[in-house]
């Protein structure tokens, strides 16, 4: 008498199967934007490098010229001129790559998060008081729009939302006229706390909005005003440290009439 068993057919659950298999194909499209997206940020920062690199190279090069015995002297203005460029390139690139190492901290959690809990009304306004004596923003209308009885708490890395706000602010300077308005407020949303910038200056486009806060978004070379340094990365560093605090960050805007960044935070209680 044989004691093989009889081999039974596994049960198979096809929805399982199915689920696992949307998954894995899920898993697998978020790793190829991820890996587009290094590579669309590395190209951009590539990019960015090159232009005040070949400025402080061909700089350097035409300072160097003046030891040539058929070359005239420097003249102090153009040595001036020479030295204030040499000085607002090499910013340019410091910002961008502190910027850069800073985002690249925060993502990949070697940047470390300081939580406190802290009357929101009271950080915004302290915030707002030390904006208003900044000089960057003494040809503009600076305004506070918190509710005398918000109460509110929240956890928070104080310095850290002082840089979304850094950049916010910068962000809307930038981006309007002398006289325009900053307005920097607060209101409650279910259970969330909603900070906003407001600004009325030039506005985005329609068609921008939805990519603002990506890494590897560029509209326009055109929309950064030539005196102004930047690395092209405050928006995604807001994102990053604004997902870090359990919130969200989106943006409404129009051309001509200006944009307003929204700040969503759990609140406490």
């Amino acid at each position: 008498m044989s004691n093989k068993k009889k081999f039974e057919q596994p049960i198979v659950d096809l929805k399982t199967v199915e689920e696992l298999s949307n998954r894995l194909l899920e898993a697998n499209r978020e790793l190829k934007h991820a890996e587009y997206e290094r590579r669309s940020m590395i190209e951009n920062i590539s990019h960015d490098l090159r232009a005040p690199l070949t400025a402080i190279r061909s700089t350097v090069d035409y300072l160097t010229l003046k030891n040539r015995s058929d070359v005239e002297d420097i003249t102090d203005e153009d040595l001036s001129t020479f030295l204030k460029l040499l000085d607002m390139r090499t910013r340019t690139l410091e910002v961008l790559v502190q910027d850069l190492y800073y985002l690249t901290c925060i993502e990949s959690g070697s940047e470390k998060f300081k939580f406190k809990k802290v009357p929101i009304a009271q950080f915004l306004e302290e915030y707002y008081f030390a904006a208003e004596i900044d000089e960057k923003y003494a040809d503009y209308e600076l305004v506070l729009d918190v509710p005398e009885d918000m109460k509110e708490v929240v956890a928070i890395d104080i310095a850290k939302l002082s840089r979304v706000l850094d950049n916010l602010f910068n962000n809307s300077r930038k981006y309007s006229v002398v006289g325009c308005t900053i307005t920097l407020g607060v209101y409650q949303v279910d259970k969330d706390i909603c900070i906003y910038v407001k600004d009325n200056g030039q506005g985005i486009s329609e068609k921008a909005i939805p990519h603002i806060f990506d890494r590897t978004y560029r509209e326009s070379d055109s929309r950064t005003p030539e005196e102004e340094t930047s690395s092209g990365l405050g928006l995604s560093i807001v994102k990053s440290i604004v997902e870090q605090h359990k919130g969200k960050v989106e943006c409404k805007s129009k051309l001509g009439e200006g944009s307003t960044i929204f700040i969503y935070l759990p609140k406490i209680g």
